[in-house]
Formats: structure tokens, sequence, C-alpha cells
């Protein structure tokens, strides 16, 4: 990479920061490993935090925090009385321990996925991890790597990338590859036990988690749930706006969309219950692949965010040609959605949504295998 596009890279507004983090699905969760480490990159939760309410005011202040509107003091400032208005109960510390934990946990991570991404976009090669200085309790794993210098698709930076820690000051930034040829000996190799350097729970690539990854991470938190507090936080989620930027074609990978009760579950015959739609079948439903389909472009955000009922309570369950299609009379209008279950039925996928009408339901009544029938 020439000298005026490494300059670009670093001119560049740094939105992706905050996109890592306005992309996040908000949790509740009684203890921080509630989630498996790449999840926490899709998901926006704080110990102990159950009240929904108390999580989206603490987002927002957060997401201001991010986009630099607001410093550590404010930050702590406007925590307290949230706790106090809530009754939070905070666990391993006060107020002012856990803000500055929030604070800094939310902004490294974002600060550091959208390096990550700038980083990709502009086409370097190499990465140098660097310890923060003048630490007084440096962590001799952190420490261990500090001026390393490899390859940015080396595995090393799958699971050391910074941050690798709760307070971590690390850091990667761009090399070139001169630096990378002159490295002191021994800086350009992974070092011995180096996939266990990080500490626990924090053994991935939070930049790669937010990007490659896509919602799969959150994948067995969404399945492990009771059915009933799975769905309520689906209702939720198609309300976010990280849901209206998938609609929007502005996030790849899949996107969970519909938690099955247990009656719909067992019509279905599905091994799981959270039901999901990848970008790939939303662009084609969409209309926006004409030679695999016309699709149904006339579909909005708002007969999308209907998923979660169609899907999750459906009235009219039947089996036509493999699929399972799936019927909710909402006021007025019918709506379809049909569902495939991979081959080994540990996911399942919803490929194509629209509105229907009373004539195509009969239809389907006589030419389908009716499994379940509510609809009137």
């Amino acid at each position: 990479m020439n000298a005026d596009r490494f300059e670009r890279v670093f001119k560049l507004p740094f939105y992706e920061a905050a996109r890592f983090f306005r992309d996040k699905l908000t949790l509740e969760s009684s203890a921080w490993d509630d989630l498996s480490g790449a999840a926490h990159a899709k998901a926006f939760t704080s110990a102990g935090a159950y009240n929904a309410s108390l999580l989206a005011e603490l987002r927002k202040m957060t997401d201001t925090a991010i986009a630099g509107g607001m410093d550590i003091r404010e930050f702590r400032d406007r925590f307290r009385p949230l706790v106090a208005r809530y009754g939070w109960q905070l666990k391993g510390g006060g107020a002012a321990w856990r803000s500055d934990l929030i604070w800094r946990t939310n902004i490294a991570t974002a600060y550091q996925a959208g390096r990550w991404q700038q980083f990709r976009d502009g086409g370097v090669r190499y990465l140098q991890y660097v310890h923060k200085d003048g630490l007084l309790h440096p962590r001799p794993n952190h420490l261990a790597m500090n001026g390393i210098v490899l390859p940015m698709d080396d595995p090393f930076w799958q699971v050391n990338y910074p941050p690798n820690g709760f307070r971590c000051h690390c850091r990667a930034v761009a090399a070139t590859e001169q630096e990378y040829k002159n490295a002191p000996e021994g800086r350009t190799a992974r070092p011995e036990g180096w996939e266990n350097l990080a500490d626990d729970g924090w053994r991935y690539n939070v930049g790669a988690a937010g990007e490659e990854q896509g919602y799969k991470a959150l994948t067995a938190k969404f399945d492990s749930l009771p059915p009933d507090i799975a769905s309520m936080w689906m209702r939720r989620f198609v309300e976010e706006p990280a849901f209206t930027r998938f609609i929007d074609g502005r996030i790849e990978g899949e996107f969970p969309v519909a938690v099955l009760d247990a009656r719909a579950r067992a019509a279905i015959g599905a091994e799981v219950q959270t039901a999901w739609l990848s970008a790939d079948s939303l662009a084609k439903n969409k209309g926006l692949q004409p030679k695999r389909s016309k699709g149904h472009p006339e579909l909005t955000v708002g007969d999308y965010r209907l998923l979660p009922e169609v899907i999750g309570r459906p009235q009219l369950v039947v089996e036509e040609k493999g699929l399972q299609e799936v019927f909710v009379r909402r006021e007025d209008v019918l709506y379809l959605a049909v569902l495939k279950a991979t081959a080994s039925g540990q996911r399942l996928y919803v490929t194509s949504f629209r509105k229907t009408t009373m004539a195509d339901v009969q239809r389907k009544r006589r030419t389908g295998r009716v499994i379940y029938d509510a609809l009137q």
C-alpha cells in the first residue's frame, strides 16, 4: 500500500465504530459470560440489567459516547441516577466502577472493530500489536504480544486482536511491509501459547465477529432460552435500527426474525426454535434478483416486522413440496412465509415472505398437507 492510500485510511470519518455499535441487538443478561465471546460483538448487554427500558436508556447513552458526544465524567454523572431510578442492583462494584467499565469496554470494542474495517477497506496487509506503556500493573500475557507484526490474515489476529480483556488498553495499528521485514527477531512469529494469551472470554476478533459471522454468534443464545422470553426479545429486535438496516440491505449475512412457540415448532417439526432470514433470500424477496424471482418489492419494513408473529404463532401450517408454509391474518391482510430447515435440522430459514389471498389459502389446503389449521 502506497503512502497516499495509507494516509486515506486514517483520514476516514470514524463512522465504522458507531455503526458497529448501532448494529448490536439489545439483550438482558444476568452475567457477562451469558454470551459466548464472539456473541458480544452483536449484542449490547450489561450483567444484571433485565429491565428493557433501563437497557434502552443505557444503550442511548453509550451510543452518544461512542459517537464522541459524551466523555467518561458526563457518562458517570448520568449513570448514577439511572441506576437509582430503576433500582438496579450492581454486582462487583459501585456505580463509578460499573459506569467506567461500561464506557471503556464499549468504546474500546467499537473503536477496534471500526479500525479493523478501515484496515480491511484500506488494503492494509500487516498489523502490529501495541501494548500501552506505563501501566502500573501490566498483564504479562498482553505484554508478551507487544511489538508483534504479522499479516492481517494470520490466525493470530482471530484470537488476539484487541481488546483482549476488560480495561485492556492494547491496540492494533497498521504496519508497512518494510516494518514487517525490519521487525526485531521473534516479533514476526506467533509467540508460544498464542491461542491462550487473551483473557478468558476475549479470545475472538471483535472486528471479524462484527462483520463476517453476522448474528450467527447469537444462535446458541436464542435457542437456549425459553420460547416466551426469546419471542419477547425477537419482537423488540425487529423494532431496532439494526433490523431496518438489514431490510434496507445495509447489513450482510443473516438476521434472526422469529422464534417458534411450542405449538408452531411441533407443527413445523423444527429441531430449533429460531428462524433466520439471509441477506440473499431478502434480496430475492425484494425483487433485486429478477433472474431468480420477481419477488415482492411491495412489502415495507412494517410488513417484515410482522415476521415474528407470522412465523412464531401461525394460524395455518401447510407442507408442500417439502417446504413448510405458514399463514397469519393480520387485520384484513393475509401473510404467507415459507420455511426450510437445513439437512441437519439445526437451522431454520425463511425463504420467501409475501401477502396472499384467501383463494390462495384454499388452494394450499387442497394441494398441500395441512398440519395445523386455525385460520378462519
